[in-house]
């Protein structure tokens, strides 16, 4: 220690005289400010970029700048900002809400409270620039494309002049203030790009359906009689067509354009069974066939329940647990309560045929769009609801109905994804997890085959590591025809025929994702859509799995993927305007923060319009790198590792590790510097000058702890062979799983000079017989099917329960210990944290408990995030820095000194 202190010494003193000499040859020098660590006002000072919107024309971009920290200032500012991209002028309005354009983009409005509480409407020309009060008395709705604000008011009875309340209809032009008024207003809807109304009109003598021009005049489709009014419709804006039904009884299709209405169903014609009453109906969009669902018709709704009902006994309060009751009381709360669903059943309209087509709870699965169908689907999970509790997702049988004689059959087992229908409804495709391939369904034959072996590749997540059936890729979509379903692998998309089994599968990408090691995948955005025209480009992300950078472009059906947009960044598309000439969208890498940017659709002629947080320049930042090893099972492990800015290897500097499950595909985030909820900030270490190394874990079903260890502890001793890291100065964390993980890895291993575990499992035995406070639901499926990796129940593989439970080990922890758990955590019990430090005290090894009382599985609050920050930064220094202990640390708070000493300043060594 005294050696490393002078070496300390002898260092700075020869910085000085470098310093100085660097001064007397360029005196601006001096003026060169040296970049600070970030602390914990730094940690309060970040931004982020709220509610980003684009207009419709694209010109225009709304969006706000917000304090990350709830505890500094407003956590959502009321401050907006309008950005023009043509003159890049950026206007704000204070307490602006509910803003939005209009009048394509001429127009734009919001509304603002004044200091009197009362809130006002405001106009603003953007064509002129002026801005203007609403005062008129009907709300300001505009209607998309026009000139002219829609909206409903209530005109209130007049008794002098005989006349009842009745709702009406106000269409005014916002720039001359003329407006047209439909009084007796019922339901309506525009259509035409908005310059065409279609409403329903109330009389006393029956309603009628209206339709015109906004501003008249009105031509009436169809007067309906006092008892069987027509209260609502249906229209297809694009054809001009709909239909209607009055009171469930008849149903009437029409055409606008032809000024055509006709009915073309009636009720009565169906033969109710006897004893029973409609309870549900519903017709097909192609007007040929219903689903109903009947229920009994009950004597006792007839009159009140007569049954006299007694106060409970308040004297004690017991709860009562049945072996085999349908769900533990934890899970019997009113809100959780489900009711069983009733049999559906098919009707065909033109043959009249009526057949049960869904038993009583299972669900009906068909399509709305199909002409002619002779089979549906229905799925039934009943087999498998009592194993709800230690299944991740509860499973389902498919069957197969013939729509006319109601005869099924099952067709798959033990599904976990509902079928997907083709948008014409011929087909229908299945994932079944038992054989990881891709199912068809034909409506019209019932038969079912497999459609994705054929590929050559897996369409099953290959690195799945958790004991469940490994999930699919999954479906990018269909083509408009409905004759084609297009399927993930990996990296690509492989368009099936469906109508021709003949037809070897294509690969739409080309092959350009696996011969590039790039994943490509629909981009997620506001005009994701399922159903491709052959014309139709399909906006995609790109992710190169070497080195986690990113592009954007798209893929076509005629020539595979465009790339457009590519960088070392992580991309996000916000929105495209609804005319598809442009996007917002934000980029960010580990020292790039998450800007706004705007450009074209093809994402040229791009353009910065936020600057949240400029500060980020004077403080000091960091590097990120992927890194690879040999793991002890012998396999290539990879990692990120960042490096303090200005990173010398021949210094020796604090590592930390944290680690959750993989990390790499995050190599391109952006780590606001924000006070901690559980595990450390990165970037707040990384800037105090400790080197951070995150580490991939895969598992073995069985072995989880084992599986971190070879992991981990291969990685970090990597880190020392590189010269990256060295005993003595290596700091473990991790929070929830990774917070077992770490309580299992200091029972192995003394390679780590102190450890902070936070929220962890302890013991796998009692944690798989616990429940989680949040959800009510016993733990076992983690333990069986998910994270916790077992795969296997508790009395099945004792063993092995027993190996990854780290608290029988405890006595083998010889590493000092700073355990976080909270008495209110709603994942994992607060106990299993506090067995380790009664383990640790018992044991009369180093351990410190914080709970942070009435706070759950993160923290929440500015004040104990804030603490938290402080003490677990303290802890890690005095171990890793040789700073001087905190009070906090060497003395404790006695309950007593809580809240009035938090010993936060450093004892004397």
């Amino acid at each position: 220690m005294k050696q490393l202190i002078n070496n300390r010494t002898a260092g700075l003193k020869a910085s000085a005289v470098l310093l100085l000499a660097v001064l007397a040859v360029c005196p601006s020098a001096a003026q060169t400010t040296k970049k600070k660590p970030l602390d914990i006002d730094a940690c309060m000072s970040w931004n982020r970029v709220d509610a980003p919107e684009i207009s419709e024309t694209g010109r225009w971009v709304t969006y706000r700048i917000s304090p990350m920290e709830p505890g500094n200032g407003p956590y959502q500012s009321k401050t907006l900002h309008l950005f023009d991209t043509r003159t890049r002028r950026d206007r704000t309005f204070s307490n602006a809400e509910s803003f939005g354009f209009f009048d394509t983009d001429r127009g734009a409005t919001y509304q603002k409270t004044d200091s009197t509480g009362n809130t006002k409407t405001m106009i603003i020309d953007l064509e002129k620039g002026s801005e203007s009060e609403w005062k008129h008395k009907e709300p300001f709705n505009p209607l998309s494309g026009t000139l002219c604000s829609a909206s409903v008011i209530t005109v209130p009875a007049d008794s002098l002049m005989g006349r009842k309340a009745f709702s009406r209809l106000v269409v005014r032009n916002w720039r001359t203030g003329k407006a047209v008024t439909i009084d007796s207003i019922g339901y309506y809807t525009t259509y035409n790009t908005n310059r065409s109304i279609m409403f329903i009109k109330k009389h006393e003598g029956g309603n009628q359906i209206c339709y015109g021009p906004v501003g008249g005049p009105y031509k009436t489709l169809f007067s309906g009689p006092v008892n069987g009014q027509p209260s609502s419709f249906s229209l297809n804006p694009e054809s001009n067509d709909g239909r209607f039904s009055v009171k469930d009884s008849l149903w009437y299709s029409f055409d606008l354009d032809k000024q055509a209405c006709r009915m073309i169903f009636d009720r009565s014609r169906i033969t109710v069974p006897a004893g029973m009453r409609i309870a549900d109906i519903d017709l097909s969009n192609s007007g040929r066939y219903l689903t109903l669902a009947f229920m009994p018709v009950s004597a006792e709704r007839t009159h009140r329940d007569k049954t006299v009902k007694k106060d409970p006994d308040k004297s004690f309060d017991l709860e009562l647990w049945t072996w085999n009751e349908a769900e533990v009381p934890t899970l019997q709360s009113a809100g959780r309560r489900q009711r069983p669903s009733l049999p559906k059943y098919f009707y065909d309209i033109e043959t009249g045929k009526l057949a049960l087509v869904a038993p009583e709870n299972t669900e009906l699965l068909m399509p709305q769009n199909a002409d002619r169908l002779q089979y549906v689907l229905y799925t039934d999970e009943t087999p498998y609801r009592p194993q709800r509790e230690w299944l991740d997702v509860v499973p389902f049988d498919v069957y197969r109905v013939n729509t006319l004689t109601g005869e099924r059959r099952l067709i798959k087992k033990a599904l976990r994804t509902r079928p997907t229908w083709s948008p014409d409804g011929r087909w229908a495709v299945m994932y079944d997890p038992a054989a990881r391939a891709w199912f068809k369904f034909s409506s019209a034959t019932g038969q079912c085959a497999d459609i994705s072996t054929a590929i050559g590749h897996p369409v099953y997540d290959e690195e799945y590591d958790k004991p469940a059936p490994a999930p699919a890729y999954g479906l990018a979509g269909w083509t408009a025809d409905g004759g084609n379903v297009i399927i993930y692998d990996a990296y690509d998309w492989w368009k099936i025929n469906l109508d021709d089994s003949t037809v070897r599968p294509e690969c739409m990408t080309r092959g350009y994702g696996r011969r590039n090691h790039t994943v490509i995948r629909k981009l997620t955005s506001n005009i994701d859509r399922d159903v491709f025209n052959p014309s139709y480009n399909i906006p995609v992300s790109m992710t190169d799995l070497r080195t986690m950078d990113e592009a954007l472009g798209y893929v076509s059906q005629r020539s595979g993927v465009k790339v457009q947009m590519h960088g070392p960044y992580a991309y996000n598309v916000h929105s495209f305007s609804s005319n598809g000439k442009c996007c917002i969208w934000t980029r960010q890498n580990f020292q790039t923060f998450r800007d706004l940017w705007w450009s074209r659709s093809d994402y040229s002629r791009a353009i910065r319009i936020t600057d949240a947080n400029p500060q980020q320049k004077d403080y000091a930042w960091g590097t990120v790198k992927i890194v690879e090893w040999k793991n002890y099972e012998n396999k290539l492990n990879r990692g990120l590792l960042y490096l303090p800015e200005g990173y010398d290897p021949k210094k020796e500097y604090p590592v930390l590790v944290q680690f959750y499950e993989t990390a790499t595909g995050d190599k391109n985030a952006y780590h606001a510097p924000t006070l901690s909820s559980a595990m450390g900030e990165i970037i707040y270490f990384v800037s105090n000058g400790y080197v951070v190394f995150d580490p991939d874990v895969h598992f073995t079903v069985g072995h989880p702890g084992q599986s971190c260890y070879d992991a981990v502890v291969s990685g970090v001793n990597y880190l020392i062979d590189e010269g990256v890291a060295h005993k003595g100065r290596i700091g473990l964390q991790g929070h929830s799983w990774s917070g077992y993980q770490t309580s299992y890895l200091v029972t192995k291993t003394d390679i780590f000079t102190c450890a902070n575990i936070c929220a962890p499992i302890t013991d796998m035995v009692t944690g798989y017989l616990g429940i989680r406070n949040g959800s009510g639901l016993p733990r076992y499926f983690m333990y069986e099917e998910t994270q916790s990796r077992m795969g296997k129940t508790l009395w099945q593989a004792k063993d092995l329960y027993l190996e990854n439970s780290m608290i029988m080990n405890a006595d083998k922890i010889h590493t000092p210990l700073l355990i976080w758990h909270n008495d209110k955590d709603e994942a994992v019990a607060y106990e299993q944290g506090r067995a380790l430090y009664l383990a640790m005290r018992r044991l009369q090894r180093p351990a410190w408990l914080l709970n942070y009382k009435g706070n759950g599985h993160f923290l929440s609050g500015t004040a104990a995030r804030r603490d938290w920050t402080i003490r677990m930064k303290q802890f890690f220094d005095y171990y890793l820095n040789h700073t001087a202990e905190p009070r906090w640390m060497k003395e404790g708070i006695h309950l007593r000194e809580r809240g009035i000493d938090q010993k936060y300043d450093y004892s004397e060594k």
